[in-house]
């Protein structure tokens, strides 16, 4: 299928994230170049995949490009919106749209919180859901990734890894 015509949802042009390394005195040494110089483009209804080694940058890509780390440099447009400087509570809505589900099903997950309070946490952040309509919600998310509404009251060491993935999308959803 050609899907050049299809809205642009997200695009990276020339992002860079660089970290400060230190050596054994706290002194800056040099920058990590984390992720460096990526272009791509995301349309609405594709499906994109992110292939790498262990430590190459993808979680660091993603994280940026979700606007959880600011980019040292280049720019990302989110429906043809610059979000690359958006900053504290203008970013809300942006957070609202786009969510990250990380590969490890297993460290993603709180063990000390039930799902309830996983899904619920991320719900009560982004949605401003009353209280009282938020076991309902829960469950219909759980139900949306081939869970139990009973799950909901269960903690994430009690599942599956590809149950816990499932969690993960949850609260994505959510």
């Amino acid at each position: 299928m050609d899907n050049r015509n299809q809205e642009i949802l997200l695009e990276a042009r020339e992002v860079c994230k660089y970290f400060p390394a230190k050596d054994f005195f706290g002194r800056k040494k040099a920058e990590v170049k984390a992720v460096d110089g990526v272009n791509l483009t995301i349309r609405k209804g594709e499906t994109f995949g992110l292939v790498g080694e262990s430590g190459c940058g993808k979680s660091t890509l993603g994280r940026t490009l979700i606007r959880m780390y600011d980019p040292t440099s280049g720019s990302v447009l989110f429906k043809g919106q610059d979000i690359t400087r958006v900053k504290g509570s203008k970013l809300l809505p942006i957070h609202r749209q786009m969510q990250i589900i990380f590969q490890d099903p297993y460290s993603a997950l709180d063990p000390h919180h039930n799902v309830r309070e996983i899904i619920g946490e991320s719900m009560a952040a982004v949605s401003g859901i009353a209280a009282s309509e938020m076991d309902g919600r829960i469950e219909e998310m759980l139900k949306k990734v081939g869970m139990k509404p009973d799950d909901m009251y269960k903690y994430a060491y009690e599942f599956s890894g590809g149950q816990r993935q499932r969690i993960g999308i949850a609260r994505a959803l959510a």
